[in-house]
């Protein structure tokens, strides 16, 4: 993550160093949950029963035990969280044994919520959250309690009251504590519902403790583009002065940015809060102004990781900047041998989307064909392209890359993309193709069990 040394509390100038209440007195008229019952007290579906205990018996996981892990991730990679949440639920008997450690057991449980919040499965999150940590008292770690979060945050009206209350309660009950990725998770939801003053006083309220870490500049990206979302645009820079001078004293941006340099830190942080103003400018419909800001931004000598570089070009792309898009995508492509972190699998479904956007496939052929061989996740851009071509109709292209796909040593097809397929041969009629399809996808599923489920 990105570090943010600020000099020190007391010396901001900026109008977030004006704030007279803390975060958590702005909060204390919400329900405390310290008399809870469970120790991970979470909403929950009143309707939802209980998850029954696996019926496998231990003496069959003796020998399995290890592979559980193993054999949840798989199934995730294959898009077939049921099975995975089936599998995963043998953790608590195998911990339980002791024939699985706890960090593996955690790391489990870890991965099927994850993987569940992911989907938009945040009912089945909080009831495997709640099956793992509060009914079969397994711990979590902060990774487990942050997706619980993010989801509380995304999953209804209110969700972000009741996400304070359960970092509330982490805070006082958890042997662990917050990281960052909690905070930018608060820090987001409550700027997305216009609560701005509230994220800052959370933000000022660990930047005044003596927490273990500092703050990331992402955390103060969300608070930032809230300023910028109620017109403060005059806080919003001042907020984003203090960040740029956490290392020196300095109203210069350049020797600010000379010394981020010479000390060789991470600028990527600060590169998104840069893309947050140039989006902001377009919007205004200040394109000089953005096109400025977005030069100068290319100027810097920094090595751009891949989410700063996807940010820019949605951002481009969006306000119909496209040789702006193009130019930093083939920049982008030109220094992925020196530096691979510039590129990932959405990079590719970005760029791949606007031709098929604009009807240009065989230019989203050979763009996908430049990039896919020198990714991790390039199973996410054979399902893109796969996708797009059923889109349109053109079967016998999403089939040619289909068996590409099925080629390569190391990449599996998951569930979603023989559904892809599956789908659009019964949508034109293709019933044989169909069932054909279905038995291709039975079998790859039985190919993946007997890999990890040896008899």
């Amino acid at each position: 993550m990105f570090s943010i040394r600020i000099r020190s509390f007391n010396s901001l100038s900026t109008p977030i160093n004006k704030i007279r209440h803390s975060f958590s007195h702005n909060i204390s008229s919400l329900p405390s949950l310290s008399a809870a019952s469970v120790p991970y007290p979470i909403p929950r579906d009143p309707s939802s029963r209980p998850l029954p205990p696996h019926q496998e018996v231990m003496w069959k996981l003796d020998w399995s035990a290890s592979h559980i892990h193993a054999r949840v991730m798989m199934m995730i990679k294959l898009s077939n969280l049921d099975a995975a949440a089936d599998q995963a639920r043998l953790t608590v008997l195998a911990a339980r044994g002791r024939s699985l450690s706890s960090v593996t057991a955690t790391g489990t449980c870890d991965a099927i919520i994850g993987a569940m919040c992911s989907e938009g499965r945040y009912s089945d999150a909080f009831d495997y959250f709640h099956y793992f940590f509060n009914e079969s008292n397994l711990k979590p770690n902060i990774s487990c309690c942050n997706h619980i979060i993010g989801a509380l945050c995304h999953d209804h009206e209110g969700g972000v009251d009741e996400a304070i209350r359960f970092y509330r309660h982490l805070l006082v009950k958890s042997p662990f504590h917050p990281n960052e990725e909690t905070y930018s998770l608060l820090a987001k939801g409550l700027v997305d519902t216009g609560r701005v003053k509230e994220a800052e006083d959370l933000i000022m309220e660990v930047m005044s403790s003596e927490a273990e870490f500092q703050l990331s500049p992402l955390v103060f990206n969300h608070l930032i583009r809230g300023f910028l979302d109620q017109g403060k645009l005059e806080t919003a820079i001042e907020v984003f002065k203090d960040l740029k001078q956490r290392v020196v004293s300095s109203i210069d941006d350049e020797v600010s940015d000379l010394i981020h340099f010479i000390i060789d830190e991470d600028y990527n942080g600060i590169a998104m809060v840069n893309a947050t103003f140039i989006d902001y400018w377009f919007k205004q419909g200040n394109d000089s102004e953005a096109t400025k800001c977005y030069t100068s931004l290319l100027g810097k000598k920094f090595i751009m990781d891949a989410n700063t570089g996807n940010t820019l070009l949605r951002i481009l792309l969006n306000h119909g900047k496209k040789t702006e898009a193009w130019a930093l995508f083939d920049r982008m492509l030109a220094k992925r041998d020196r530096h691979p972190v510039q590129f990932d699998a959405e990079t590719c479904n970005i760029m791949v989307n606007e031709c098929f956007r604009n009807s240009r496939f065989n230019e989203a052929v050979d763009t996908f064909q430049r990039v896919v061989t020198t990714i991790n996740g390039s199973q996410l851009c054979y399902r893109n392209i796969i996708s797009r071509f059923c889109e349109q109709g053109m079967l016998s292209e999403a089939e040619n890359f289909f068996e590409d796909m099925c080629s390569k040593q190391f990449i599996i097809p998951d569930i979603p993309t023989y559904r892809l397929l599956l789908d659009a041969y019964a949508n034109a009629a293709r019933f044989d193709d169909a069932v054909r399809m279905v038995n291709l996808t039975v079998d790859a599923n039985l190919k993946c069990i007997a890999k990890f489920c040896p008899l």
